[in-house]
């Protein structure tokens, strides 16, 4: 088992922990198995999310806070809503490695969340499975090969939309800003209309 030691640095916080727990798999040279992450914690939590949304954080508490508020009316409810935030999430997870590898989407990294910082946190790591031999390295699973080359293309596309809509909102401005300059040039032609 490792243990991790993480400062946390606000009230809410999510970490991504994602590298480190690589960096475990990659020292304890695990083949095909488990990884167990662990968090002894009684206001933190351990999941799964998307890693290519930059607000990603400030949403998550946005919705998490409006279903569980930290406040009841003016009554502050202590650290108990943020236990039951934790356990809501779980403060355990288990993630498949294959072939060395995690078994994760492209967008997924793995969050340490913290619901009542600051202060200095931990969380345990442990694995079961085989491991890898001497002169074996990991390798990327077929599977996942083939998960990350959808994921590209589906990137593409949506890039692909984005550009779209960035030339329609870029017409869409020039035809407004055209629409402006003429009704400015009617209302001179009203003003000087009017004075003669």
């Amino acid at each position: 088992m490792k243990t991790t030691h993480i400062e946390i640095t606000s009230n809410e916080q999510l970490i991504d922990i994602t590298q480190s727990v690589r960096d475990y798999i990659s020292k304890i040279r695990l083949k095909d198995g488990f990884v167990h992450i662990q968090i002894p914690e009684r206001t933190s939590a351990v999941t799964l999310s998307v890693n290519d949304n930059w607000r990603l954080e400030k949403e998550f508490f946005n919705k998490i806070n409006h279903l569980l508020p930290k406040y009841d009316g003016m009554k502050f409810t202590g650290w108990t809503t943020a236990n039951v935030k934790a356990s809501i999430f779980g403060m355990t997870i288990q993630i498949m490695v294959q072939d060395g590898t995690l078994i994760l989407d492209k967008n997924q990294s793995i969050y340490f969340v913290e619901f009542q910082g600051p202060g200095e946190r931990q969380y345990f790591m442990s694995s079961m499975g085989t491991t890898l031999s001497e002169n074996e390295e990991p390798e990327m699973p077929n599977d996942l090969k083939i998960l990350y080359k959808t994921r590209e293309k589906f990137e593409a596309e949506q890039e692909k939309i984005k550009e779209e809509m960035r030339i329609e909102w870029k017409l869409c401005e020039e035809k407004r800003l055209l629409l402006e300059k003429e009704k400015e040039k009617e209302i001179e032609i009203e003003i000087e209309q009017s004075e003669e």
